[in-house]
């Protein structure tokens, strides 16, 4: 378990701030990894999009964040999004009314035990909010964070907690309603009636079950098979023979690691049926680890396709290629951190003075807000029944065609009216 305090380029021209780590026997330090590309048509074209420079002078106004970077799953790219944001933010926007960002992030690995451990030392350091990002341990964490006073704002909220808890504001439900969505998209629109659900076998794959079942059927899916997988497990074929063997009209594979062999899989035992996906199954590498079996499955993503056209697309590729740690993936992880940082960036800086949990908690809760790369929020507790933190419902269909991701379908999709509720 490692915790990083991370400040952008040019707020570290104006601070000096060193790592400290989450036991007294060791320490580290970290900063963006991305290579600043220069003297290219690449390089003249970010800066065309990301605009005048702005720098963040002030002092910085410190976010705590959990990521889960070790353990059986882990999402180093939750924190590398946060990070080309926040330096993008600092360089181009001038921080939060010239205030600096800064992310102070301990290294969680999917427990509660760590995930406790590391909300109590951010806590300790007295930050201004939580930012979300991958912490699968919310469900110790967030107590804490509440506990302390302190808003937890956006990330991916993996488990009920984030969702439903007074101090969180969630931008989208990913794993929750972006599951709902595609459960009613293959009911309404595919037209399916026999739906084998590929999930993990620990708490936050169980968690799901309960919650996208009932949408299946409500959404005229008959039949519905459950067949769990070991996080750890190397090899998925068992798992695919069953899907084979059940019959179902559709596989929809819910592992946010190791999708592509769990593709790869169906495809060898001869599954012919159709695919659907959550959004880390449609990054480029596991597309290509997937050896073909990815082509046609369907994707619901709460954003705007990351490699598509529109201005907000090309300012996070851009800024990730310019500050992401190399390799990085391009996902619906990756896009929740960088979008999360954004998010927070535009609302804080609408508060005037020092912002404060109780400011900033009631500025997201008023009125409907731009969100970036994805539909606009409302806090109003009723975007998702039983889940008053999340602020968003609606998701696009991305599908994978020859080997690449696209977006055919522009339509907002929702579980509005078939989600019969948040439980757990």
């Amino acid at each position: 378990m490692k915790r990083l305090r991370w400040l952008s380029v040019t707020a570290a021209a104006v601070l000096a701030l060193t790592a400290a780590a989450c036991s007294s026997s060791s320490s580290s330090s970290s900063s963006s990894s991305g290579t600043p590309s220069s003297g290219s048509t690449t390089a003249a074209a970010s800066s065309s999009v990301f605009g005048t420079p702005k720098k963040a002078t002030g002092s910085p106004y410190v976010f705590g964040m959990i990521n889960d970077e070790t353990g059986a799953v882990t999402f180093p790219e939750a924190r590398q999004g946060a990070i080309a944001a926040a330096d993008y933010v600092n360089n181009y926007l001038g921080g939060i009314n010239g205030h600096p960002i800064v992310i102070d992030a301990c290294t969680g690995d999917g427990t509660p035990a760590t995930a406790a451990r590391c909300a109590n030392q951010l806590v300790a350091a007295h930050p201004m909010a939580i930012l979300g990002a991958a912490d699968v341990g919310a469900p110790a964490s967030i107590p804490i964070y509440q506990h302390a006073n302190l808003a937890y704002l956006g990330g991916i909220p993996f488990t009920p907690v984030p969702a439903i808890e007074s101090n969180s504001i969630q931008f989208w439900s990913v794993s929750v309603g972006d599951n709902a969505a595609a459960a009613v998209y293959a009911g309404k629109t595919l037209g399916v009636k026999s739906v084998a659900i590929i999930y993990f076998s620990n708490a936050q794959g169980e968690s799901l079950l309960p919650q996208i079942t009932p949408v299946f059927k409500a959404a005229g899916v008959t039949t519905i098979h459950d067949i769990p997988l070991s996080p750890t497990s190397p090899d998925p074929s068992p798992q695919a023979a069953l899907v084979e063997s059940s019959g179902a009209e559709l596989a929809y594979v819910d592992v946010p690691n190791g999708c592509g062999n769990v593709l790869k899989a169906l495809k060898t035992v001869g599954y012919t049926g159709k695919l659907m996906g959550i959004d880390p199954c449609g990054a480029p590498p596991v597309i290509a680890a997937a050896a073909g079996g990815a082509n046609g499955m369907y994707i619901a993503s709460p954003f705007l396709l990351q490699t598509g056209t529109s201005q907000q697309a090309q300012l996070f590729q851009a800024a990730m290629k310019k500050w992401a740690a190399p390799g990085t993936l391009i996902d619906s992880i990756s896009t929740a951190g960088f979008a999360t940082v954004m998010n927070v960036q535009q609302m804080l800086s609408t508060i005037s003075g020092t912002p404060t949990t109780a400011t900033i908690l009631a500025a997201f809760k008023s009125g409907t807000h731009p969100n970036f790369m994805s539909h606009p929020y409302t806090c109003n507790g009723q975007a998702m029944k039983g889940a008053p933190a999340i602020c968003n419902d609606y998701y696009l269909m991305n599908q994978i065609q020859n080997g690449v991701l696209t977006q055919p379908d522009p339509t907002w999709v929702t579980s509005a009216g078939l989600f019969p509720g948040l439980s757990g």
